[in-house]
């Protein structure tokens, strides 16, 4: 081990010396410490470089040693600048270290560059703009790729006004919220979740050429986004477009096969075309996923209902419990029974629909039916006459209370 030690203190002495016989070799390795952003261990080459040459030489060695020396004053006063909060001077110092590398005739200065603009960039972000930060934030990015921390800096960027887009959207301040999310995505244009939140606010200001644009730049930037697939879906059903509206609510569920409120908008627009089969598929998918979606139990009750599936309806409705059950459900089961010709099952089920949803005249119309069913037709006649109260079921109503009286004699 002595020996092995001997040698390794002769080997250094002998590179040294050759080293100092060759000052371009200490010239490379402080470029190379320049690129690796080592700047004491290039300050250090460099000295050793020019130690006992000639006088052009070493000229020609400190002119390239003073380009280091002026950049690393200036990052040094702009560090300091900034600590102090004079934040116009700190970018003005960064600047002219830029300036500076700019001018070096050496391509060695990328990662220098890339912490200039990085700091750069945190400057505008004290200075509470947010446009500018990431701007110099990707500008490091050009000049050290490898380098993850500016990448960070910008999502640091746009989550901070994603989030407080998010406060304010939760107190329905959307005007707020909006100036928040378009500050998002303009820091990061490629944010899918901060276009969505801003599809959201142009669909409830009624704006829907808007939304579909912003849905649209979701799905470009991440097609991936499956709440923005989605979203257009349920958009495009909105506007009548069902064709582009299955496609996009295809694409959703291809993304994220256990979103049940994708397969319900599809079973939606399957029953809208009368296509049955489709929407009890998706329906029943949709149910599958999440066992209480209470409005895929709703649809897909009604589809059977309007299919005179009595028992199948029945069947699917009748166990619900907690927030899998609606005032609708318990009104399809009530229809439901009522066609079974099962009118107390169903006089039980509507009161439990109207106890959720008081005087609703669809469920008084079934109560009436049950009750009738029952031969209490006095208060058959009674429920009808409240449905009728509703202008849009009145002559529903008014048809059974007539065929009852007649029927009665009176």
């Amino acid at each position: 081990m002595k020996k092995l030690g001997i040698a390794v203190l002769l080997l250094i002495s002998i590179m040294g010396q050759l080293l100092a016989q060759y000052p371009d070799e200490w010239v490379d390795l402080a470029r190379e410490a320049i690129k690796r952003f080592d700047i004491p261990a290039a300050d250090n080459a460099y000295k050793a470089a020019m130690k006992g040459v000639e006088e052009d030489e070493y000229k020609t060695i400190q002119a390239e040693w003073q380009i280091l020396e002026k950049i690393n004053i200036f990052l040094a006063d702009a560090r300091r600048s900034m600590d102090r909060a004079e934040y116009d001077e700190a970018l003005k110092k960064y600047r002219d270290a830029i300036a500076q590398m700019d001018a070096s005739p050496h391509d060695i200065w990328g990662k220098v560059k890339g912490e200039a603009y990085y700091s750069m960039g945190m400057v505008y972000y004290r200075q509470a703009e947010p446009i500018k930060a990431a701007d110099d934030f990707r500008n490091a990015m050009t000049f050290d790729p490898e380098e993850t921390k500016y990448g960070k800096a910008i999502e640091m960027v746009r989550n901070k006004h994603y989030s407080e887009g998010h406060k304010y959207f939760k107190r329905k301040d959307y005007q707020s919220a909006r100036v928040e999310y378009e500050k998002a995505v303009a820091v990061d244009p490629s944010f899918a979740s901060g276009f969505y939140q801003l599809a959201l606010i142009a669909k409830k200001d009624g704006d829907l050429n808007l939304a579909e644009n912003f849905y649209r730049d979701a799905v470009t930037s991440d097609p991936t986004h499956y709440k923005s697939w989605y979203g257009l879906g349920t958009l495009y059903t909105e506007m009548g477009n069902n064709k582009k509206a299955i496609e996009a609510l295809k694409m959703s569920i291809s993304i994220n096969a256990s979103y049940e409120k994708a397969y319900y908008v599809l079973g939606k627009v399957y029953e809208s075309q009368k296509n049955n089969s489709l929407a009890i598929q998706n329906l029943k998918k949709a149910i599958e996923v999440n066992k209480k979606y209470t409005r895929a139990y709703e649809l897909l009750g009604k589809i059977y209902v309007d299919q005179e599936k009595y028992n199948t309806t029945i069947s699917l409705l009748k166990g619900l419990t907690g927030k899998s059950t609606s005032y609708k459900t318990n009104y399809r089961l009530a229809q439901a029974y009522n066609g079974a010709g099962n009118y107390s099952a169903a006089l039980t089920a509507v009161s439990k629909s109207l106890a959720k949803k008081k005087n609703w005249a669809p469920a008084l119309i079934e109560k009436g039916d049950a009750l009738k069913g029952l031969k209490r037709n006095k208060e058959a006649v009674n429920a009808w006459r409240s449905a009728a109260k509703d202008a849009r079921w009145k002559s529903t109503a008014q048809y059974r209370i007539d065929e009852l009286t007649k029927w009665e004699g009176k």
